[in-house]
């Protein structure tokens, strides 16, 4: 990798006010329409999801759906990194430092999720703003709340059943 890329305080303040003040149709026909809002590029449109690339390549954003409507807007904020030592420290430090300007920019977190790909949520009435470590990169999403608490209680079952 010859560079590492993150967005700068501003862009990301920007970013994920954005996501928590969005009104929109949560129709995923409308994607290109906030593919643009947010200056990013719909590439790949499907039944129940959209790839699009918000400035880290194709692939580094995606919404998801079920039944035409949108049920989460995911964006990449890092380059990838290799799976390794060094390249997990350059993830833990990145999200530990976005998570520092969400704070400051959106306040204090409704939720921190810890464990080894944790997440901070900051939870509006109808969506949560998450921000989420991944083997990988860092991510940030925009989830309505009905869909997070389905991901969450899938989560809750697959670790009962790992016990």
């Amino acid at each position: 990798m010859t560079e590492w890329r993150t967005p700068s305080a501003a862009e990301l303040t920007d970013l994920a006010a954005g996501l928590r003040d969005l009104d929109w149709s949560w129709d995923l026909a409308d994607v290109p329409e906030l593919a643009a809002r947010f200056g990013w590029r719909a590439v790949l449109s499907r039944p129940n999801w959209v790839m699009l690339d918000t400035g880290l390549g194709v692939g580094s954003g995606k919404v998801h759906g079920a039944d035409g409507k949108a049920v989460r807007i995911e964006t990449r904020l890092t380059d990838f990194v290799e799976e390794d030592a060094a390249g997990t420290e350059r993830i833990r430090t990145a999200f530990a430092e976005m998570a520092g300007v969400l704070t400051d920019a959106l306040g204090a977190p409704t939720a921190r999720i810890p464990g080894e790909w944790p997440q901070i949520r900051w939870a509006d009435q109808a969506a949560t703003v998450v921000l989420a470590q991944s083997p990988v990169s860092v991510v940030l999403y925009l989830v309505t709340n009905a869909r997070l608490a389905m991901d969450d209680r899938n989560i809750e079952v697959e670790r009962q059943a790992e016990q």
